[in-house]
């Protein structure tokens, strides 16, 4: 029987942690966040060795995640470690690999009458890794859905070509001002190339999203934030699990998510929506965002 898979499609700096551990309160979900991290934080960790579980402890002394890393390592063929198997890396070389991806991507998409035979022996390595892992952290929660926070839409696609998993897809956005301030602050950019790189993710996302033809379901942060306990039952209902059974104060559970363990650790149990952006844009900011955005007014919200 196929596990029912719960996949985050969503930019940085959307609320995608927030609404992992939200939803990892139910008692049929199990969770590690960004499930394509595994491999850099658990199996070849790269000098990363201070990074902290959402439990507290570093990832390489957390008892769930050996406890995992050693049981999918037990499972798997030695091959599949050749490259980052939870990216679903073809090539180590970055550029190589980005070609190949993309090679991939549009000959799946495009049905090209020799798209099975591309990169086939990888592919499986890949897809077994990725089974291998979903497996333990369900056995080991003894949960029936995982959910998965890995953010872009090119993981999405790889995990829909996996039989065993029956995906679902969660598309969190957020305010198109909001996320260019955000984005901003960590990249070197202008207003107009922070917009132009929104509108080329969200166009792609959706181009993607209509090909293959998973299920799929929109929720905005600003909605998430503002009526937590609406937009959950929601969420649950569209995955086809219990409504009523998830907790808004995540900080009750012990959870092992990849993402902000300074919230999970937090005092603060109010869920609160993030504003700055209404200080740090100038209003030519905002005119230029809007202009640029005139035919996305769905990502909008109320301010």
């Amino acid at each position: 029987m196929p596990v029912k898979y719960l996949y985050i499609l969503s930019q940085r700096y959307s609320g995608s942690t927030l609404l992992s551990f939200l939803l990892a309160t139910h008692p049929e979900i199990a969770t590690i966040g960004e499930r394509r991290k595994f491999f850099v934080k658990s199996i070849r960790p790269e000098g990363n060795t201070g990074l902290q579980c959402s439990c507290g402890e570093t990832f390489q002394d957390c008892a769930f995640w050996n406890s995992v890393k050693e049981r999918v390592l037990s499972r798997v063929d030695p091959q599949a470690l050749e490259t980052n198997a939870t990216e679903f890396q073809f090539f180590n070389n970055r550029y190589l690999d980005g070609m190949a991806q993309d090679l991939y991507l549009r000959a799946q998409l495009g049905r090209w009458p020799f798209r099975d035979r591309l990169f086939s022996r990888r592919i499986a390595l890949l897809e077994q890794f990725n089974r291998e892992l979903v497996r333990a952290i369900l056995d080991k929660e003894k949960k029936a859905a995982f959910l998965d926070s890995s953010k872009n839409i090119q993981q999405a696609f790889h995990l829909s070509r996996i039989r065993d998993f029956d995906l679902h897809i969660i598309w969190l956005s957020r305010d198109p001002r909001a996320q260019v301030a955000s984005a901003l602050k960590y990249n070197h950019w202008t207003v107009a190339e922070a917009t132009r790189r929104w509108k080329q993710e969200m166009e792609e996302n959706q181009n993607i999203l209509d090909r293959l033809g998973a299920p799929y379901t929109r929720l905005t942060y600003e909605a998430l934030c503002r009526d937590p306990e609406g937009e959950m039952k929601k969420l649950l209902l569209f995955a086809g699990l219990s409504p009523e059974d998830f907790s808004l104060d995540f900080r009750e559970y012990e959870q092992h998510i990849m993402g902000n363990y300074n919230m999970r650790l937090g005092k603060d149990t109010r869920i609160r929506e993030r504003r700055d952006w209404l200080e740090k844009l100038k209003p030519e900011d905002v005119t230029l965002i809007e202009s640029m955005t005139e035919n996305y007014r769905s990502y909008y919200t109320d301010v």
